[in-house]
């Protein structure tokens, strides 16, 4: 089970700068708009460190900000406790988590576990930069049991940082107390950890792991040996594993709708302005197609859909695999082929596909998911198919840095 630790977190210095001016979204969430819009907040934006001009420029910055006590390390191991206030459909809700050290192990070992694919280009371009630096930035998304909520009814009291960024209000606790420390990674020793966000980042980190251990060895357990989470219950009433919905750009989009007749029926059909999750009945079955200022709900026939359960009765709980199979099936169309050719589009928000698709394009609207989901699939070894879900809120970068230049990790709890 992952041995999870405190640690001497890295974190800007209030005295320095306003919080609110240099922490960022996920790196992979953002464009190049946003990109340069959160560098020039500040000088000392996390994106200058986390998506840099070139790796070097990155490693200079960093050095310069720690001399300059821009960065600031904690005087002693701590954990800290994460409150994410945000607004969902008119109703204020609350999720809470941990930010810690995980020890790391490869997925085969079933102790920590994937649910996506991960593509090399991208742990690349990540792995230079953790060579370089020898930091990690941002914390990936990791999900636990614990039915109970134990682990997140602690009601902390040293807050570091309350920023409000896009209507969401995040509050930072260091938690220093031994007792609440070994209670909570104790707790978590016996638990499996389900990626939620950052394969790529987890990928690169075992990846440096390998590449430290040649120039220091595997003992004693040093920093690379481990890697920064955020970590929350998947029972959290609050944590939203939301669709990701699609835009295609298809030469004869007509053509597919009509298609679509022989392998799904069209129940529904609605405005934009009216359309609810609550249109669709059968999760698995049933998606939405936006045309032409219209929205029909099509639900896949029950023949069709024996078919793919009888394919995989894991992945056929998911709509996306399914509407994915109906593609590759009916039209000789790999949703793959169209990414290449820039000819789809990924959209966390049904609102902004109805703001987005224009005419002669086809927006897919999929059902919202349960978390549970994802440890099923984890635990069968399965991947869902590329941008299945999104964990909504998302976590900040640049509350917490974790720096892995191979310092040992000797401390007692």
């Amino acid at each position: 089970m992952p041995d999870c630790l405190p640690f001497y977190g890295w974190r800007y210095n209030p005295e320095k700068v306003k919080i609110e001016e240099v922490v960022a979204p996920p790196y992979d969430v953002v464009g190049e708009e946003e990109k340069a819009f959160y560098q020039k907040k500040s000088p000392y934006n996390i994106f200058h460190l986390e998506l840099p001009e070139t790796y070097q420029k990155a490693k200079h910055l960093l050095e310069e900000w720690i001399r300059s006590q821009i960065l600031v390390k904690e005087p002693k191991p701590c954990l800290y406790f994460y409150e994410l206030s945000f607004v969902r459909e008119q109703k204020t809700l609350s999720r809470k988590g941990w930010i810690l050290l995980v020890k790391l192990h490869h997925f085969e070992e079933g102790i920590v576990l994937p649910h996506e694919k991960v593509f090399p280009k991208v742990t690349d371009d990540r792995f230079e930069l953790l060579k370089t630096t020898g930091f990690q930035f941002s914390q990936i998304f990791g999900l636990y049991e614990d039915p109970d909520l134990l682990t997140i009814s602690y009601s902390p009291k040293n807050l570091l940082y309350e920023v409000t960024l896009d209507q969401q209000t995040h509050h930072l606790y260091q938690v220093s107390e031994v007792d609440i420390i070994k209670e909570v990674t104790d707790y978590l020793k016996h638990q499996k950890i389900y990626i939620a966000d950052g394969h790529h980042r987890y990928t690169t980190a075992l990846r440096y792991k390998e590449y430290m251990e040649n120039k220091l060895g595997t003992t004693p357990p040093r920093d690379y040996h481990y890697i920064a989470m955020y970590v929350c219950p998947i029972e959290e009433p609050n944590l939203l594993m939301l669709p990701t919905h699609r835009i295609y750009r298809l030469p004869n989009p007509e053509d597919l709708i009509q298609a679509l007749k022989n392998w799904a029926e069209k129940v529904y059909t609605t405005e934009p302005i009216n359309f609810s999750q609550n249109f669709f009945k059968i999760k698995e079955r049933d998606f939405g197609i936006c045309f032409k200022n219209k929205v029909m709900i099509f639900r896949i026939k029950q023949e069709v859909y024996e078919r793919f359960q009888q394919k995989d009765p894991v992945l056929s709980k998911l709509t996306l695999y399914n509407f994915l199979s109906l593609m590759e099936q009916a039209f000789q169309i790999k949703e793959e082929s169209l990414k290449e050719q820039n000819q789809v589009e990924f959209i966390s928000e049904v609102r902004e596909v109805f703001n987005h698709v224009k005419d002669q394009e086809i927006g897919v609207i999929f059902p919202e998911l349960s978390p549970l989901i994802l440890k099923e699939v984890a635990l069968q070894g399965k991947r869902m198919p590329h941008k299945s879900t999104f964990f909504y809120p998302k976590i900040l970068t640049g509350l917490v840095l974790n720096e892995v230049r191979g310092k040992p990790l000797d401390f007692k709890l």
